[in-house]
C-alpha cells in the first residue's frame, strides 16, 4: 500500500488542452461553490508555449467557466449550395465563437492562482501504470505517483475504424479586409463547393465590418489528406475579395469517427476527444466538453472527500444519439454527393432551437424525430443494416 508521503499528487491530468484546462477550471469553480476540498492536481502538457491557434464555436445555451470570454455571437446562421440557401435565427441560442487564446489566458491564470494546481509544460507522458492503490506515470521528465489519472490525449489513428467516418480537414484564415461586404450578423456554417467524391464547404464568420474568419473544410475518408490552404486561396481569388491581410492561420484534421469507450471504472480513465466527447457526425466538441468536464469534476471532488479513487468513465451523449451518428456517417460514406442536399433539408425541416439542441448533444425525442423525417428513407435504412 502506498503511504500518504509516497504520492506526488492526488490527480494527474495528461494534456492541458481544452479538456484538461476545462477540467481544472470546473474543479476550481465547483469547489468554491460547494466548499469542497480541492485535490492536488498536476497537469502534464507536451507543448512549451500556448498560441491563439484555433477557435471553438458552439450554440450559446449553457453556463461554463469561459462564457464571459465569448468574443462574437451571431443570431442568424445559414447553409447553402449554389442559389439554394436555408437560414435559421435565434436570439436565445446564438451561434458563438471563443478564441483559444482567451481560453488559455483564463485557464492558465486560474491554475497559477491556485496552490493545489501545478502545470508542467514540455512533458510527454510515456506510460500510466495502474496498481491497486495508485498510478505510476512515467514521462520524459521523470515519474509521478498519483491516486488517479485523467488521460485527455486524442485517439491513435490506428485505433479508429477508417471505414466508418471521415477526417474533417480544414484550413482557415482570420482576414482583415476593410468593408468586406458580408453580413456581420450571419454565420455561414456550410457553403458547399464542387468536390470530387467527398464533401467540401466554406465556413465564414464575419467578425465585424472589416474582419472575418474563413475556412475551407473537407470531410475526407482517405489517408492522404488534401491541401486545403491551396483550395482556400483559390476560393478567395474567385470571390474577388480584393486586397486582404491574413492576421492568423488555423488548421487541423479532426477525427470524425465513432470512439469505442470503456465503461469500467478505474484509476485511469479517458476524457475529451479520445473518450468520444467530440461529436463524430459533426466535429463539434466545446459544449459537450464543458458539460462532461463539470460531471467529471464532481466525481473528482467526491473522490477527494471519500478517498475512493475508482472513477467512472462518462457517457458524453445518449446511446441512441451515438447510434444516429453511426447511421449518418455510414450513409455519408456511401453517398457523399448527396450530403449538401441532406444538410440543407435538415436545416429546412428544423427550428433554430431544435438545431441548437441537436448539435449540442441535448436533443429531445421530438428533435430527433424532426431530424429523422428530414432525411431520405432509403439511404438511411440501408445504412442501418450494413
Amino acid at each position: 500500500m502506498a503511504t500518504e508521503q509516497e504520492f506526488d499528487c492526488d490527480l494527474v491530468i495528461i494534456g492541458a488542452g481544452l479538456t484538461g484546462l476545462s477540467l481544472a477550471c470546473w474543479l476550481l469553480d465547483l469547489s468554491r461553490q460547494t466548499n469542497q476540498t480541492l485535490p492536488r492536481v498536476c497537469l502534464l502538457e507536451p507543448r512549451i508555449e500556448y498560441h491563439n491557434d484555433r477557435t471553438w464555436c458552439f450554440w450559446d445555451r449553457e453556463s461554463h467557466p469561459f462564457r464571459e470570454l465569448i468574443t462574437h455571437r451571431w443570431p442568424h446562421w445559414q447553409v447553402s449550395k449554389g442559389a439554394r440557401i436555408v437560414s435559421q435565427s435565434s436570439n436565445q441560442t446564438p451561434y458563438a465563437m471563443l478564441p483559444a487564446g482567451e481560453v488559455y489566458r483564463h485557464a492558465l491564470a486560474c491554475i497559477e492562482s491556485c496552490h493545489a494546481f501545478s502545470l508542467r509544460q514540455g512533458v510527454t507522458v510515456l506510460e500510466a501504470k495502474e496498481s491497486a492503490d495508485s498510478v505510476l506515470v512515467s514521462t520524459t521528465a521523470g515519474q509521478w505517483r498519483t491516486r488517479a489519472v485523467i488521460d485527455t490525449r486524442p485517439p491513435e489513428s490506428s485505433c479508429l475504424n477508417q471505414s466508418l467516418g471521415f477526417w474533417q480537414v480544414f484550413t482557415g484564415y482570420e482576414i482583415h479586409r476593410p468593408g468586406h461586404g458580408y453580413d456581420e450578423h450571419m454565420a455561414r456554417l456550410m457553403d458547399f463547393q464542387p468536390c470530387e467524391r467527398h464533401v467540401c464547404f466554406v465556413y465564414l464568420l464575419p467578425l465585424d465590418a472589416d474582419n472575418m474568419l474563413v475556412e475551407w473544410t473537407e470531410f475526407h475518408p482517405g489517408v492522404e489528406l488534401p491541401d486545403c490552404r491551396a483550395r482556400l486561396d483559390a476560393w478567395l481569388d474567385e470571390q474577388n475579395i480584393g486586397d486582404y491581410t491574413v492576421k492568423r492561420l488555423e488548421s487541423a484534421a479532426l477525427p470524425m469517427f465513432p470512439i469505442t469507450r470503456s465503461r469500467d471504472p478505474g484509476r485511469v480513465i479517458k476524457a475529451g476527444v479520445g473518450a468520444g466527447w467530440m461529436r463524430a457526425a459533426t466535429g463539434y466538441h466545446f459544449a459537450t466538453c464543458q458539460r462532461s468536464s463539470a460531471e467529471l469534476a464532481r466525481q473528482i471532488l467526491d473522490a477527494t472527500a471519500s478517498g475512493r479513487w475508482h472513477l467512472q468513465p462518462l457517457q458524453a451523449r445518449t446511446h441512441w444519439l451515438d447510434w444516429m451518428d453511426r447511421v449518418f456517417l455510414r450513409a455519408l460514406r456511401q453517398h457523399p454527393e448527396a450530403a449538401p442536399d441532406w444538410f440543407l433539408d435538415l436545416f429546412a425541416a428544423t427550428t433554430a432551437e431544435q438545431m441548437a439542441r441537436f448539435m449540442s448533444d441535448q436533443p429531445g425525442w421530438r428533435d430527433a424525430v424532426s431530424v429523422a423525417k428530414a432525411l431520405p428513407t432509403g439511404p438511411f435504412l440501408r445504412a442501418t443494416v450494413l
